[in-house]
């Protein structure tokens, strides 16, 4: 299967109508400094999975050295982040990693890309504001500096 274009979101009203637009769907949106090597990597990883979960999610990019409205918001630190909305609210997931918030790390297989969405889209149709996602990454933390 051919990868996707991902959509590049221009400024904070793109971001909005992005989130605002879909009722249906997962909006997941890599926020982040593009040519970055983690963003590169989940950047291949997000078209090649776009296809295969277009049915319940939309994905978007977002540069937040130009659209900076919500790095303060959203609190926006790494070189990549994923957030992932459904119905115009935030849905946050527990990796394991210790922040709920986003996704702030490379997830190296696609099909592990897509279950992590399949199973945020399932939280998220039933009500759910927090997922626990299909696999621990608590590993992560380990030799980080917080």
């Amino acid at each position: 299967m051919e990868a996707a274009f991902l959509q590049d979101l221009r400024s904070g009203w793109h971001v909005d109508q992005a989130i605002l637009s879909e009722s249906e769907r997962i909006v997941i949106i890599r926020f982040g400094i593009p040519g970055t090597r983690e963003c590169l990597l989940m950047d291949e990883k997000l078209a090649k999975m776009a296809p295969l979960v277009s049915r319940f999610a939309a994905v978007y990019t977002c540069d937040i050295n130009t659209v900076t409205d919500f790095n303060d918001m959203y609190e926006l630190r790494e070189p990549c982040t994923i957030m992932f909305f459904y119905r115009n609210k935030h849905v946050m997931c527990d990796f394991g990693t210790g922040n709920n918030n986003q996704l702030d790390f490379v997830i190296e297989d696609v099909q592990e890309l897509v279950d992590i969405v399949e199973t945020i889209y399932r939280g998220a149709i039933k009500g759910r504001g927090l997922v626990i996602a299909p696999k621990d990454y608590s590993y992560l933390r380990r030799g980080r500096d917080d």
